[in-house]
């Protein structure tokens, strides 16, 4: 830190404000009471006014009030102590005296390091095949200069725990902070990268960036996503979203997607020890960009940048860009953002489901902040799962563990995550069955069923929808209890559900019209959907036609369940094709919303039928 540096602290300058004053007040006090107040006489009985009185009428000298002010060093002493005797006089002294003491530790502080990044020096083999107008390419990742992040200036979570413990903690138990390391995405990038028909054509590490802008922005920025790098793997670099990736952010392009960031890590004021930054408060909380400093802190804009996913031409030249999430325009067309709901809103709240559930009774209920980050993950937040295979999916032990926070700690906060993740999810949806008739042509029991998409503030299902999907359970028995109609159901010993369910999925076909199931994007040609997602607010109806054995009889019991699943079985290939090791696991789906009906023996067609 220069003196310079030095000088622009807001208390150094707080400091030099009152030292100057009190500089200023000094001289100017004496003068007032040199010109226009004299010192006060002493009594008239007083031994010393009587020998001065009589010492000036020797020398003819004037003793009216008129006289010159009395510039003695006795009257100075006298001035300065009556200043100094007084609140104002005193307080300016100590300002004083502290600047005077601060001044000199400008010049003992280190200086601010150089984090200027010269790529063609510092990083000579970093890969540019794209051109080199970003080097982020084809991530739309970037920074105030265009240039690269130093990797040694990369502040870690660690760091900021010392001082937000408990944000540091919810964030440890969040997506955000595995996003990069967590088992599933780490083995499917690689499969990308390296095993793909794109990936394998050429530069596949590079066409990596695309996925990594979002999952591992530190790894991009830095330049360590490229084949032969030279960037430490420090520890802040392996901490995926972390704290630092949001709260550097100048400038977001939600629309473009694919992590569009503007985040200056270099520019960042570095204080040299975490204590000192009690002498800058201010100047901290704008480097971090707090929501008072940063509005865009609490607007959509900022998670819109890498919930929009656009796959670039660069990645793969057969197709045009081709959009595969779309997220946060799902919530720009929703009723929560004409009504000035961020995403942050509902998603950072301390009880995301509660907050929901007020919005759909038509509350504004109070917005509070939470670091959990809280989406629809309920897999790697499932405390349930054996702790070794749980720490493999998520990558190990989160930063701070046994240094900030010890291990129990840790999984009562994961359980809470857990548990907002899982009542979030279930705040979306609601169902509802209606049985009109049975058919007296085809003995058919006729069924309807409404899923409405009653508290997301985007589509239902939302994200990779080649991975996360809902289905429709629908089960029907008769009055003796036999199952005389079911489909949708989910077999947890090979994880996987009826092919003939209703379900509201995204089908990924390759070049040769072959599913891609193991979200292999890099290769996808073509998008298929078997039922739309559901937009906000709306209702999506689906009829059935539930053939009656003759011989069953009623009344029927329709139970209907609203399954969802984070992701398909297939998509754990990847880890053992990676040679990542063998996790034996079902991905189990989540019940979001059931509801019941019983229907009457025979209802006929025409009854059913309204006036």
């Amino acid at each position: 830190m220069n003196s310079s540096e030095f000088l622009a602290l807001p208390v150094i300058r707080f400091f030099l404000a009152f030292g100057g004053t009190m500089l200023l007040a000094l001289p100017v006090y004496c003068l007032y009471r040199f010109l226009f107040r004299p010192p006060t006489r002493p009594p008239a009985h007083s031994p010393a006014r009587s020998r001065r009185a009589s010492s000036r009428r020797l020398r003819g000298v004037a003793t009216d009030a008129s006289a010159p002010p009395d510039l003695s060093g006795e009257a100075v002493r006298d001035t300065v102590g009556r200043f100094l005797a007084l609140p104002l006089g005193r307080f300016l002294l100590a300002f004083g005296s502290v600047l005077l003491l601060a001044l000199p530790l400008g010049y003992l502080l280190p200086a601010q390091p150089d984090l200027t990044v010269d790529t063609a020096r510092d990083l000579p083999l970093y890969s540019q095949p794209f051109g080199a107008q970003s080097p982020f390419h084809p991530a739309e990742l970037s920074t105030p200069d265009g240039k690269l992040v130093n990797w040694r200036g990369v502040p870690g979570a660690l760091g900021c725990g010392e001082c937000h413990l408990k944000e540091t903690v919810e964030w440890a138990t969040s997506m955000h902070a595995i996003s990069d390391l967590d088992l599933i995405y780490d083995s499917t990038v690689r499969e990308n990268t390296d095993a793909s028909v794109a990936g394998v054509a050429a530069h596949g590490m590079e066409k990596g960036r695309w996925c990594e802008s979002c999952h591992n922005p530190l790894g991009v920025l830095t330049g360590a996503v490229t084949p032969a790098s030279s960037v430490q793997e420090t520890a802040a670099m392996e901490e995926g979203t972390s704290c630092i990736v949001c709260h550097g952010v100048n400038r977001a392009e939600p629309l473009a997607g694919n992590g569009a960031l503007e985040i200056d890590i270099n520019g960042i004021f570095r204080y040299g020890h975490p204590a000192l930054l009690a002498a800058a408060p201010f100047r901290h909380a704008r480097d971090m960009r707090a929501r008072r400093e940063q509005p865009l802190m609490g607007n959509s804009a900022l998670c819109g940048a890498c919930h929009t996913e656009i796959r670039p031409t660069s990645v793969n030249g057969a197709t045009p860009p081709m959009n595969l999430q779309d997220t946060y325009d799902e919530w720009r067309h929703s009723p929560y953002a004409s009504q000035g709901i961020q995403c942050q809103d509902c998603h950072m709240a301390q009880d995301p489901a509660g907050f929901v559930a007020a919005l759909k009774r038509g509350e504004k209920p109070e917005k509070t902040v939470s670091h959990r980050f809280v989406g629809n993950n309920y897999l790697l937040s499932n405390t349930l799962l054996p702790t070794e295979l749980l720490a493999v999916l998520r990558a190990g032990s989160p930063p701070g563990m046994n240094r900030l926070y010890d291990r129990a700690t840790y999984k009562k906060e994961l359980g809470r995550t857990h548990d907002a993740v899982e009542a979030l999810l279930r705040e979306a949806a609601e169902l509802r069955v209606e049985a009109p008739a049975i058919d007296p042509r085809s003995g058919e029991l006729l069924l309807r069923v409404d899923v409405t998409n009653a508290g997301a503030g985007h589509a239902l299902p939302t994200g990779p929808l080649d991975q996360r999907y809902l289905w429709l359970e629908v089960r029907v028995k008769d009055a003796a209890g036999g199952t005389v109609f079911h489909q949708g159901h989910f077999d947890e010993r090979s994880g996987a559900e009826d092919p003939e369910a209703v379900r509201w999925f995204k089908e990924v076909l390759d070049i040769d019209g072959q599913p891609v199931r193991r979200h292999i994007l890099f290769d996808a040609h073509t998008l298929n959907y078997t039922r739309k997602p559901i937009p906000p607010g709306q209702t999506d109806r689906v009829d059935y036609r539930v053939p009656l054995p003759a011989e069953a009889t009623g009344p029927y019991a329709v139970e209907v369940r609203l399954w969802y699943r984070i992701a398909l079985q297939d998509i754990l290939e990847n880890i053992q094709r990676q040679d990542l090791g063998n996790v034996n696991v079902i991905i189990p789906p989540l019940l979001l919303e059931e509801a019941s009906l019983s229907v009457a023996e025979r209802v006929s067609l025409a009854a059913s039928r309204p006036q």
